[in-house]
């Protein structure tokens, strides 16, 4: 082989990983904010794993005497609370399919929650899939969200809500 040969087999194989890794190998990291500025980040939100998919939750600039849960649900109607929700009442928090982030939560709350960090941030990871009860999130548009805690249920000034899609 001549030298014009090798760099062009070369340069071939070089490019084969690229052209294999599929189109979406890329982040489909999304980021949101909300009403009073507060932002929401979700570290996978496209082809998610339909039967078990872990992803990170980051918020920031949430108002710390506010709990919120964190957790899969049916996108809502405008203006309405996001329900049904993925986790349900964890009243042992062990199920890892939603989070409550409270710093000042009700007394038999203390072990359930996780409080907020500096500045209103926190980050936690939940446990989803593509099933909320009887409802497919592969049939009806479903988010992570993230709203104001049952102190506040009518309270929709704490809600992000981030599209995710089921492969």
């Amino acid at each position: 082989m001549n030298r014009t040969t090798i760099t062009i087999v070369s340069a071939a194989l070089l490019a084969l990983p690229l052209l294999a890794a599929p189109a979406h190998a890329a982040s489909s990291k999304e980021t949101k904010t909300g009403e009073y500025g507060q932002r929401v980040t979700v570290s996978t939100t496209e082809d998610l794993n339909p039967l078990r998919q872990r992803i990170v939750v980051r918020g920031r600039k949430f108002d710390p005497r506010v709990g919120v849960y964190v957790g899969l649900c049916v996108m809502p109607r405008e203006g309405q609370r996001p329900s049904p929700c993925g986790g349900g009442v964890d009243l042992e928090g062990a199920s890892g399919a939603s989070a409550w982030i409270s710093s000042n939560p009700p007394p038999y709350a203390r072990n359930l929650v996780e409080p907020f960090k500096k500045r209103g941030r926190f980050r936690t990871a939940i446990t989803v899939s593509s099933r909320i009860g009887d409802v497919d999130c592969r049939r009806v548009q479903c988010a992570v969200a993230v709203r104001a805690d049952h102190t506040r249920s009518n309270d929709r000034s704490h809600d992000v809500l981030i599209l995710v899609d089921f492969s």
